[in-house]
């Protein structure tokens, strides 16, 4: 059994002969290589199961969106008071979409001011979407793809296909995209986290309980949009996986209810579209899923990412396994990366690593995980990491 036969045994939910580890971010190596092929080699080396990543759909998606091509973007800068603000305007057929953003820390910059990144809410004086006067424009952000995007995912697929077959991996697709420092990953395949960057999740979340009929529009403008760019995933990569991002979808920002009638149908869609395929569909949400777990896998997704113990908000363990073992279901995650890999101290991340394996890994579904990533390149989270890898080694045949 290969590492892709491995995962996707796990994937259905099925024991295999040990548990695999696979990160889902490992940006402290990331950042460290030049190409996807060493940083995949390198985590082989490692005695990880690494996943390739097929490539991006649009390396410039998370400046502009996909814009319609009867959309006219345009941005400046202002200063006032020693301030600068970073402002842009999309004329649409239906009006304009306006923003104003206050550089902070330093950010944005020319070049950097992006549409999509979490770094634009808490900086914006006005956001692009007003959802009560601007959804008829809001078609024109999410716009068709260009043949030219395509056929360069196309080509990373190709390569990445090739670095899959040659270590027996497997391939995933919707996000991140293959090595490159530079590329930004925000976007991709996603649902309502869009309505943060371009809203603000105040007024999402006060027009969830007041005007829902208005917020179901908007997810299903995304969900139109979604839904296309996961049919060109399935068309020209060789993905085993889908995944969406769901990291704003929790109930830290939306009552069960709304989440139930809102954001629920249309990932039970873009699951359906993605198993006529024969692939898997996974949904990275971290925190505060207990009270909507039930909705979640009613969906039909196959993997749920993102299992954190320590910052995962009233996640029980336990509760998760049963409910994800009696829908023939698959967890992917386990441990804290930023609060024990990278702050912890050896003995916690052992003990961590542990306890991941004897709650989440007996019966099968499960795949272990720092969550979401191991990111600080520092000796600690190094010496960390290492010893993660060294006990889920020696106890990954303990508790299948």
């Amino acid at each position: 059994m290969n590492s892709k036969e491995r995962m996707l045994s796990v994937l259905e939910g099925k024991k295999v002969d040990y548990i695999p580890c696979s990160f889902m971010l490992f940006y402290n190596l990331y950042n460290d290589c030049k190409s996807e092929l060493e940083y995949i080699t390198r985590e082989v080396e490692l005695g990880l199961e690494p996943h390739v990543h097929v490539g991006h759909l649009n390396h410039t998606m998370y400046l502009t969106g996909t814009l319609h091509p009867e959309a006219k973007y345009s941005e400046w800068t202002e200063v006032k008071d020693g301030v600068k603000y970073f402002c842009r305007k999309i004329d649409t057929p239906k009006g304009p979409l306006t923003s104003r953003v206050k550089q902070w820390d330093g950010w944005p910059t020319e070049g950097d001011f992006p549409i999509f990144k979490d770094w634009i809410t808490p900086r914006s004086q006005e956001f692009l979407v007003k959802p009560e006067q601007d959804l008829e424009k809001l078609k024109y952000i999410f716009g068709p793809f260009k043949d030219a995007d395509i056929e360069k995912l196309r080509e990373e697929a190709h390569a990445a296909k090739s670095i899959a077959d040659q270590f027996g991996l497997l391939q995933v697709g919707g996000w991140k995209g293959n090595v490159n420092p530079a590329l930004q990953v925000d976007p991709g395949v996603m649902g309502c986290d869009a309505m943060a960057w371009l809203s603000g999740y105040e007024k999402v979340m006060e027009l969830s309980l007041t005007q829902p009929d208005l917020i179901k529009e908007y997810a299903a403008i995304i969900h139109e949009w979604n839904m296309k760019q996961i049919q060109i995933y399935l068309d020209v990569t060789a993905s085993d996986l889908i995944i969406r991002r769901g990291w704003y979808e929790t109930t830290e920002f939306w009552t069960p209810k709304a989440y139930r009638t809102i954001i629920a149908p249309t990932l039970k869609k873009e699951a359906e579209l993605v198993h006529q395929a024969g692939k898997k569909y996974g949904y990275i949400i971290t925190s505060a899923f207990m009270p909507i777990l039930d909705d979640i896998l009613d969906t039909g997704v196959d993997v749920l990412i993102g299992l954190d113990p320590k910052e995962g908000k009233g996640t029980n363990l336990q509760g998760v396994k049963e409910k994800i073992t009696a829908k023939n279901k698959c967890i992917w995650g386990g441990v804290s990366g930023a609060l024990t890999v990278e702050e912890g101290t050896e003995q916690e991340t052992a003990e961590a690593v542990i306890l991941a394996l004897q709650t989440l890994g007996k019966g099968g579904g499960f795949i272990l995980s720092p969550v979401d990533n191991v990111r600080e390149n520092t000796p600690n989270a190094w010496k960390n990491t290492y010893k993660f890898i060294k006990i889920w080694k020696e106890h990954r045949q303990d508790y299948i």
